[in-house]
């Protein structure tokens, strides 16, 4: 029998995101999933560009818009389920308004914060904690990304019943590969780095790590992706680095997995994720990866399993990590085995679809 949805996040447009981030592939994974299986899908678009983020009434404007759009959906007909997708800040208070709208209608609605600075946030601000105690107690259903993620909803007083971990996935169209890693002893190792290059990224410290290891090691660094610190990375060249630092920009889907393929590891030091689409695609083409251990990110890296979690994001600790895989290269070619692993084992992407379209049919 054919039932109605509704997503309210990141629309698939006709012509291909230069760089299409977590929600948009979570967007694109769960409408295939459940066009396949017959389902239709209504989805309020949320896309919004990071950098710059629009000013307040546009906001407003925008979300006041999604809100009556929504509204008018289930006004006017039966829902099975709506999915709502969730940043930090402003977008985090407009889905918790249409959480209540969808209780209002009885429509079951599942809840995901996406964003890991949602959870930096709270832990920053007594006051911002007290008001998501409550606000969290509206939705009917959570979706957490990770073990870490439901650890969270625990500290905030979540309702343990209403918290489900829904892992993520990525498009049907992947190219999933089935070819491990392999570097040897004398080989330049390649290291690739996929995303904003900002602060909150941990762009500097990771610099940082490089200058002090080009003299000892041979190996190469490739930062793919664009934002403020893009200058700043360029002028780091002068540090006697243009033989090791690559900076390509944003590049085409196809070309990053073309790059991502010809690295050895994958490297993402962030101060906050979600759970990162870029560290899921990387663990898929076989790469260890190098990553703070933030967000749901300890679900997909085990620390010395298929790479190595870092406690933080300071220089050091990053210049440790990249170190053991310079000094031991046949290390990568085990991380590598590891990460298909863990791929197939937690992020396949029709098991976890399933897993939240459940959750509508559970009593």
């Amino acid at each position: 029998m054919t039932k109605k949805f509704i997503l309210i996040g990141a629309k698939p447009q006709k012509e291909k995101a230069p760089n299409p981030g977590g929600q948009l592939t979570a967007s694109i994974g769960i409408i295939d999933y459940l066009g396949s299986l017959g389902h239709e899908v209504e989805v309020i678009d949320t896309t919004q560009s990071s950098f710059p983020i629009p000013p307040i009434k546009e906001r407003l404007f925008r979300g006041l818009s999604r809100v009556k759009q929504l509204f008018d959906l289930l006004r006017h007909q039966e829902v099975s389920g709506v999915i709502i997708f969730s940043s930090n800040g402003f977008s985090f208070y407009e889905r918790i308004f249409q959480s209540l709208i969808c209780r209002l209608f009885r429509a079951p609605d599942i809840f995901f914060i996406r964003s890991g600075h949602f959870i930096n946030s709270l832990n920053r601000s007594i006051y911002k904690r007290f008001i998501a105690r409550i606000l969290l107690k509206i939705p009917k259903n959570i979706g957490a990304q990770g073990k870490n993620w439901v650890y969270f909803y625990e500290f905030l007083g979540v309702d343990k019943n209403k918290v489900h971990i829904v892992r993520n996935w990525l498009s049907p169209n992947f190219p999933i590969t089935k070819k491990t890693k392999e570097c040897k002893l004398g080989n330049i190792v390649s290291f690739i780095y996929v995303g904003w290059l900002t602060k909150e990224k941990g762009v500097p410290q990771l610099l940082d790590a490089v200058k002090k290891l080009k003299n000892k090691y041979k190996f190469e660094l490739h930062l793919v992706g664009g934002g403020t610190l893009e200058s700043f990375c360029h002028d780091f060249k002068n540090y006697d680095l243009d033989s090791i630092l690559h900076i390509h920009g944003w590049q085409d889907k196809h070309d990053v997995i073309r790059m991502l393929n010809r690295a050895h590891v994958f490297i993402l030091p962030s101060e906050a994720e979600g759970f990162p689409n870029a560290l899921l695609e990387a663990i898929s083409l076989g790469l260890p990866a190098i990553c703070t251990d933030v967000g749901g990110v300890s679900d997909g890296l085990l620390d010395n399993h298929n790479g190595f979690l870092l406690e933080s994001n300071e220089s050091s600790k990053i210049y440790d990590a990249m170190k053991k895989y310079l000094d031991s290269p046949a290390l990568i070619n085990k991380h590598s085995e590891s990460s298909m692993k863990i791929y197939h084992k937690y992020f396949d992407r029709e098991k976890n679809c399933k897993v939240l379209l459940n959750i509508f049919t559970e009593k």
